[in-house]
């Protein structure tokens, strides 16, 4: 490679790709989904997508929110099809390990699994927003027939 297609310092940085930004799935993320998102691929560094080592408490503390809140955010990540757990981690382990995760948008450095872009398929499920019908024809009405009264 020629010297003028390196970069000249050793800034990190963290690019979204535009079809990422477009997708269904990126609009419909809640903004502490996306810090999580954010999060998950600062820790990708080109060689360890599927070693991405992030735990609740860890995340938890570099959002400023509740455990539950951060688990919440990874469960929408999931959901959506943006990341995926690569290794399932254990408190009652003996060596206590994070999460491992797998970010879809790349093929995964452990398996050799090519990227499966879930996200780009996520559709939101349709809220019906109109009235609730109510069907009343005559069909679905079902009456006893009277009883007369018999006189002698």
């Amino acid at each position: 490679m020629s010297s003028k297609f390196k970069r000249k310092g050793k800034a990190k940085f963290i690019m979204i790709e535009a079809y990422v930004k477009r997708s269904a799935a990126w609009r419909a993320l809640t903004p502490n989904a996306r810090a999580t998102y954010l999060e998950v691929k600062w820790r990708y560094d080109g060689t360890n997508n599927g070693r991405i080592a992030l735990g609740e408490r860890e995340l938890a503390a570099d959002l400023h929110t509740s455990r539950e809140t951060a688990r919440r955010a990874l469960g929408e990540l999931i959901e959506k099809g943006l990341i995926k757990k690569a290794k399932l981690s254990g408190f009652n382990m003996k060596s206590r390990v994070a999460t491992e995760w797998r970010l879809t948008e790349y093929s995964c450095d452990v398996t050799g699994e090519l990227p499966t872009k879930e996200f780009i398929r996520w559709q939101p499920c349709e809220k019906n927003t109109g009235a609730p019908q109510v069907h009343t024809g005559a069909s679905q009405v079902h009456t006893a027939p009277k009883k007369e009264a018999f006189h002698a």
